[in-house]
């Protein structure tokens, strides 16, 4: 059976940003990585973060498992291949490009000595990783500029989250419990303290410790969940602006076109017309 690929329509090649951009992304079902037997050298950088089924990692200096929280991370003209076992993987994929990836490459940020980054947590980084997969690229130099950075500081994380001692159940518990409760039931208010008081924490610890794990605060994660789920009913449902407001939580259309329109550079009708 034939992968099942989606990517955002917008996700295609633009014209650079000054610091960096991304070229691509999406998210592939039941997929196969590359022909057995072939090694590939990518002109770009490149990420594939999966996040469910088995496969293997293989250049002239590994031979490695990959699993279900495994990110490959590609590197210009770096001879690889990997590829899933027998049934396929799901994963997530960004290609991107530009000479802040370039400098944290020559400062071992980034090291083709360490192409898989092992044992992430699914749940929290399928979330942070959705945001460059499902959302349009930027149409400006300054926007597509801050996309890359955003890129590498996630890449930086998840190089020190994957550096990290194994959490133990109860770690990785408080963080999957936070983010199921951030993004459920969009359309209403959150009182944050009552999520720091269902995962145990007292609510200071908890948003310290959420923005240490997440790279970002716990309103910004709502947020930017809501703003995803309203890219999902531009693409797919035939509702009005003010519908998707409601449904979604903004206070009413103009505070969602405005916040829109910040992350994206597009109004909701914009993104909806190019399509």
């Amino acid at each position: 059976m034939s992968p099942k690929r989606s990517a955002h329509p917008e996700a295609a090649r633009v014209t650079g940003g000054r610091l960096g951009q991304v070229l691509v992304a999406g998210r592939i079902t039941g997929g196969g990585g590359l022909p057995v037997g072939t090694s590939r050298r990518h002109p770009t950088w490149g990420l594939t973060f999966v996040t469910a089924g088995t496969g293997r990692y293989r250049d002239a200096a590994h031979d490695e498992t990959i699993r279900a929280g495994t990110l490959v991370l590609v590197h210009p003209g770096h001879p690889h291949w990997y590829g899933a076992d027998h049934g396929g993987w799901d994963e997530l994929f960004v290609v991107f490009d530009g000479v802040v990836f370039e400098l944290a490459g020559r400062r071992g940020a980034l090291s083709p000595a360490r192409p898989l980054l092992q044992g992430l947590a699914v749940p929290y980084w399928r979330h942070r990783l959705t945001a460059f997969t499902d959302r349009p690229r930027p149409a400006d130099v300054d926007r597509r500029d801050a996309e890359a950075l955003d890129l590498l500081a996630a890449l930086l994380d998840a190089t020190a989250a994957a550096s990290a001692p194994n959490p133990g159940p109860h770690e990785v518990g408080w963080l999957e419990r936070s983010l199921e409760l951030l993004g459920a039931d969009l359309a209403d208010d959150l009182d944050l303290h009552t999520v720091a008081a269902e995962v145990g924490l007292p609510y200071e610890t908890w948003r310290r410790r959420f923005r240490a794990a997440a790279g970002t605060s716990p309103y910004a994660h709502r947020r930017a969940r809501r703003l995803a789920a309203v890219t999902d009913l531009l693409v797919h449902t035939g509702l009005g602006v003010r519908d998707i407001a409601a449904a979604t939580g903004f206070s009413d259309e103009r505070h969602l076109i405005r916040r829109f329109r910040q992350s994206t550079g597009l109004t909701p009708r914009a993104f909806r017309d190019h399509r």
